[in-house]
């Protein structure tokens, strides 16, 4: 655990689905390229002539995965992209508001000093 305080945007539960939407995206990505290479071993070490029946059924299937699995992948990538400009749009308006507030407590603070 660390003892640095966190801004209460750090923990936000949008950066918190970035995160995890980051971390799943990194695992599919990995587990794509795993069977990619099972793919191209399977079929370079097998036999033409073994590729029927189940074998073939198999290594169909195997392919077919890849396939979705890399969808998904992708589709990670673009909700990763929404999730982080969301942030970025969040933490540009957080900024704004805080100058807004400092503005104003400044503006009260004169009209006080003034009176």
């Amino acid at each position: 655990m660390s003892d640095k305080p966190h801004s209460p945007s750090a923990s936000s539960p949008i950066e918190k689905a970035l995160a995890q939407t980051q971390e799943t995206q990194e695992k599919l990505s990995a587990g794509v390229n795993e069977l990619a290479v099972t793919n191209a071993v399977l079929q370079q070490e097998v036999p033409v002539e073994a590729l029927t029946g189940d074998l073939a059924l198999a290594l169909e299937k195997n392919e077919a995965l890849e396939t979705k699995v890399q969808e998904c992948v992708d589709d990670l990538e673009d909700v990763g992209k929404v999730l982080a400009e969301e942030v970025a749009r969040r933490k540009r308006l957080e900024a704004k508001l805080a100058e807004a507030k400092a503005e104003a407590a400044s503006a009260g603070a004169n009209n006080n000093a003034a009176a």
